[in-house]
């Protein structure tokens, strides 16, 4: 029986090498020719309903360090219009910062003319047309060590439409005292996990994550450490919002979990993990819940020729798929620039970034089957994360071909070799 940790680094392995084969064949097609693309666009507030007039748009290309490549400023009409933008780079962001918070929408080169519209808000720092629930609360075991992961899906349904921001505004986080450490705080922006700070509160254990809660759905995630002392953990969080739903998911099905404060009925199955939902929880309540047992796994795990070990606390969550998508490019371009370092440093440096992307692939797939990243937004960010692959494997084939230069030249004396 493979247990659900080997079944997914097993397919991690696969993965890694059906992309060395592919990428390492795309890498030798021929680029295409660059042409240009015009973009036209407005800037709508979607409280008011009404075009936002002479304000700032900025262009980014997320691929070179967020560069800027155009700013303009919207006519009477809120609209804008970019003429020539290259198709060589596979994808723009569009930027607009309205009443402190940041907008974006993401271009797509094609042919011709690409329209695109960028809707801002006006904000407030109420809560009350705004539904909390926790879609996800996985409890993981290794060795005498607990990880446990939980994600809000936090739905401003606001009307109008306004984006919840300010001062007083922030999500409110409980984080148990007695964790051993914090691995992990996001919320997501375009579908993709961004990296927060939690600012601590007056109240011990409750934490504020200051984030623009635009109209629709945001996620907030957390992962934190706990000691597994004598195979046993106590879980209790005072609500900070009145929750639709709760489903608890152990990541090994020998693990027991009761509750002090809820009936648990029959677990069921989600997404392949034993699972229990709880009924709705009013704010203020306490969410009690005991973990007991459950296989002690060791952090390696055996995968065919491959022994994959985890060593950093965010490898450890499996839900943390990605820290950030412009953290991420700016490594990315980093790494695709000369560097001082000696060759044999920066093919290892390259071959590092290579297995990140490898796995930063495989857990965006694995988060796309647990239903928490939609079609539309695995498909964009998959491309995005393949195309960067390709760029660090064209820089490896052209390290190791620099270096072999010099060995072929060498063959015709003793003291040139």
């Amino acid at each position: 029986m493979i247990d659900t940790r080997s079944r997914y680094f097993y397919r991690l392995a696969a993965r890694r090498r059906v992309f060395a084969l592919v990428l390492a064949a795309a890498v030798l097609l021929p680029a295409a020719e660059a042409s240009a693309f015009e973009l036209r666009g407005r800037v709508m507030n979607m409280t008011t309903g009404q075009p936002v007039a002479s304000t700032p748009v900025s262009v980014v290309d997320p691929r070179h360090g967020m560069a800027t490549e155009e700013s303009i400023k919207t006519d009477a009409k809120g609209a804008f219009v970019v003429p020539t933008l290259s198709e060589e780079i596979s994808v723009y962001l569009v930027q607009v910062n309205y009443a402190g918070a940041t907008y974006t929408e993401m271009v797509r080169p094609a042919a011709g003319t690409v329209q695109t519209d960028v809707r801002v808000y006006d904000t407030t720092a109420s809560w009350d047309s705004v539904q909390v629930s926790i879609p996800h609360l996985m409890a993981r075991r290794s060795d005498d060590t607990l990880s446990v992961d939980r994600i809000f899906s936090v739905v401003n349904k606001t009307n109008p439409p306004m984006t919840i921001l300010g001062e007083g505004a922030g999500f409110r986080l409980f984080i148990p005292e007695d964790k051993l450490q914090i691995t992990a705080v996001f919320a997501t922006s375009l579908g993709i996990p961004i990296s927060v700070e939690p600012r601590p509160t007056e109240t011990p254990g409750v934490f504020t994550v200051d984030y623009p809660f635009k109209p629709g759905e945001t996620r907030v995630g957390v992962s934190f450490d706990a000691a597994y002392a004598g195979e046993r953990y106590e879980y209790r969080e005072p609500l900070q919002y009145a929750l639709g739903e709760v489903v608890v998911m152990m990541e090994d099905p020998g693990m027991e979990v009761t509750s002090g404060s809820q009936e648990l009925g029959e677990p069921t199955d989600v997404r392949g993990f034993k699972a229990y939902r709880l009924a709705p929880l009013p704010k203020s309540s306490t969410l009690a819940l005991a973990f007991r047992g459950g296989e002690a796994r060791a952090q390696a795990a055996e995968t065919g020729h491959e022994v994959v070990i985890l060593r950093e606390p965010w490898q450890k969550a499996s839900v943390i798929v990605i820290t950030g998508f412009a953290l991420l490019l700016v490594l990315i371009m980093a790494f695709a620039t000369k560097s001082p370092t000696a060759e044999v440093d920066e093919t290892a440096l390259l071959a590092a970034r290579k297995n990140a992307l490898l796995t930063q692939i495989a857990r965006l797939d694995d988060l796309f089957e647990m239903g928490t990243v939609s079609d539309r937004l695995h498909a964009a960010k998959r491309r995005d994360l393949v195309d960067a692959l390709s760029r660090i494997m064209y820089r490896i084939e052209k390290t190791q071909l620099r270096k072999s230069k010099p060995a072929r030249q060498g063959k015709g004396t003793t003291n040139e070799r």
